[in-house]
């Protein structure tokens, strides 16, 4: 018999913007599942003030609080797998333009302090790059950030990753491959407060989005299996294979 090891993977907790009850949930979660692997999926951070067509009052915010309160949940969650997002990626893109010489040399020493930030607490991290993505010293799937929004998540991205467990479209969903070889993927809900998103209000895809974590197991072969914990939008239960958490 497999002799298997648990992992977690969360995601999208976005700053500032987090979710006090999702983050709970996660650690009271994982306090009980005892993972021997964590990995964070992406987007620590949000860095609305840095987003393309910012508002007046998203810049006005700045991005200390942010930061740090990205560093706290990062500190809680405690994870030794980390691969960046789309958010957290604007800093290491202003980084590198050239238009604005003070905010680029700003976002120079946020990305150092970052990157010192994973050293100092022994995390193995990767950038947000099409072809970069994590994988558990025993293999299985890939771990990324997400690239794709669509109706079903999951299935795109397995087009293109394979076997597969990703974030990025704050929607739940699962793909199991019609395949000789088999396959399967796994998009992850938020860990982000979902009312603070107030750009995606008029936005029909709001309605799958659901705060959530994908927790699973994985032998020596890289065999794998996991599963979705979800929040109900309606009553406010979190629920899993294993019924109510």
């Amino acid at each position: 018999m497999s002799k298997y090891q648990k992992f977690i993977y969360a995601a999208d907790n976005h700053g500032w913007l987090y979710c006090k009850d999702a983050l709970k949930k996660l650690l009271d979660f994982s306090n009980t599942w005892k993972p021997k692997f964590k990995v964070h999926g992406g987007d620590l951070w949000d860095f609305s003030a840095l987003r393309m067509g910012a508002s007046q009052e998203d810049k006005a915010q700045g991005i200390a609080e942010d930061f740090t309160a990205g560093l706290d949940w990062l500190d809680e969650y405690s994870p030794r797998f980390l691969t960046l997002g789309n958010h957290d990626d604007r800093i290491w893109q202003q980084a590198q333009q050239r238009s604005d010489g003070v905010l680029r040399e700003a976002c120079e020493q946020l990305c150092q302090s970052a990157e010192r930030e994973f050293k100092k607490r022994k995390i193995q991290w990767i950038p947000y790059h099409i072809d970069k993505f994590l994988r558990l010293p025993c293999g299985g799937p890939k771990f990324i950030h997400g690239f794709k929004s669509s109706m079903y998540p999951a299935k795109a991205h397995f087009e293109n990753w394979g076997d597969v467990i990703h974030g990025h479209t704050h929607k739940p969903d699962m793909y199991v491959a019609r395949h000789v070889d088999g396959g399967k993927a796994l998009s992850a809900g938020c860990m982000a407060d979902l009312s603070q998103f107030s750009y995606s209000n008029r936005q029909p895809a709001r309605l799958g989005h659901r705060n959530g974590f994908v927790y699973g197991i994985i032998d020596a072969k890289g065999n794998w299996e996991a599963w979705q914990v979800i929040r109900n939008e309606t009553t406010g239960d979190w629920i899993s294979p294993h019924g109510l958490l």
